[in-house]
């Protein structure tokens, strides 16, 4: 395939979200390379004239700031490559094209010389690969150590090609799953923001809640560690870090500096293994049990601790198959048959009521 043609397949599968890391990476080396610029120039001027079918119609407000912002201080390479040409097209598609030729000239999504120090671009290393989801689907990465990561659209991983040192390191913008491999002599870390979750081998998911700003991670499998990202606060007072496990979340407020742990608003019934994804749900098929038998089956098949304000309701018996009901709506139903209330405190469910005799 003729270099011009192998640029225009490749840069069509990174705009359409569905390149993988090892044509990324010759994408990354054939963008890079100055000796292609006015190939690339060729490249770029025809999409921006026939328009690209497949660019995303929108970018994250927080990518767009980051890319415009580039654009209006790159280098005079960038400048050349993106062309006056680019007024005959619409702005998404213009960013959408510069997204990729700013972070490829760059050997980064987005430069951080004129970032401010105590951003959490500035504290990537640059010298380390990166993944860019720019589809508006999820996309599995698998890293070398044979980690899985479900990066959801408009996110960034970075991380090492390979893991040779104490610990293997990844930095996260936006969201994502992660399925680490199992190593107890190696921890794996991930960066996001001003957390950082550690790991020896778990399944977990991270992001942020839109709506409020703060950062959560949430356990599938295993046990996690939070804490506090040091290169970030910069503080001398740092705050007690925290340990979640399966169907538990931790929330962290940036402006406040804590943390809050509590039960995934979705609980699961937890895998058997760390490998597994789906499992069928567990038999949860009562006749005639005292409650402190149901309850005990529930806390081992979800990992969550139920303990009751009065004793007297362990004497409580129910019937009923809740095999295929989410958490709480089996406790509803367990609730009202039995004449008690339940609610969340903390990682924990409580069970009020007066409890039975018999």
């Amino acid at each position: 395939m003729k270099p011009n043609s192998r640029l225009h397949y490749l840069l069509n599968r990174y705009l359409n979200g569905d390149i993988d890391l090892k044509d990324q990476d010759e994408l990354f080396e054939l963008i890079s390379n100055e000796s292609n610029n006015s190939l690339i120039a060729s490249e770029i001027e025809q999409d921006l004239w026939n328009g690209v079918e497949n660019a995303p119609t929108s970018l994250p407000p927080y990518v767009a700031e980051d890319i415009i912002r580039n654009i209006l201080k790159s280098e005079p390479a960038v400048n050349q490559i993106i062309g006056v040409s680019s007024k005959k097209a619409p702005i998404f598609k213009i960013l959408a094209i510069a997204a990729a030729i700013l972070g490829l000239i760059c050997l980064g999504y987005f430069s951080n010389t004129n970032k401010d120090k105590t951003s959490f671009e500035a504290i990537i290393p640059q010298n380390i690969a990166f993944f860019v989801n720019n589809s508006n689907t999820t996309r599995e990465v698998v890293l070398s150590d044979g980690t899985k990561v479900m990066l959801e659209p408009g996110s960034i991983l970075h991380f090492d090609k390979e893991f040779k040192g104490d610990s293997r390191e990844v930095y996260l913008e936006g969201g994502a799953f992660f399925n680490v491999k199992k190593n107890p002599s190696k921890p794996f870390l991930v960066y996001y923001n001003n957390i950082v979750t550690k790991v020896l081998g778990t399944s977990f998911k991270i992001g942020m809640n839109k709506s409020n700003g703060q950062f959560v991670v949430e356990v599938k499998t295993g046990r996690v560690q939070v804490f506090e990202n040091v290169k970030l606060t910069k503080s001398e007072n740092s705050i007690t870090p925290v340990i979640i496990t399966p169907n538990q979340k931790a929330i962290y407020d940036k402006s406040s500096r804590r943390f809050e742990t509590t039960i995934v608003s979705y609980p699961t019934q937890v895998t058997p293994s760390e490998e597994t994804a789906i499992i069928e749900p567990h038999p949860l098929l009562f006749d005639q049990q005292k409650l402190v038998n149901v309850f005990g089956q529930i806390e081992k098949v979800y990992q969550i601790e139920i303990t009751v304000e009065n004793s007297d309701l362990y004497n409580c018996v129910f019937t009923g198959d809740i095999s295929n009901l989410d958490l709480f709506s089996a406790l509803k139903i367990i609730c009202i048959t039995t004449n008690s209330e339940y609610e969340v405190n903390g990682t924990k469910i409580l069970i009020k009521g007066k409890g039975c005799n018999h």
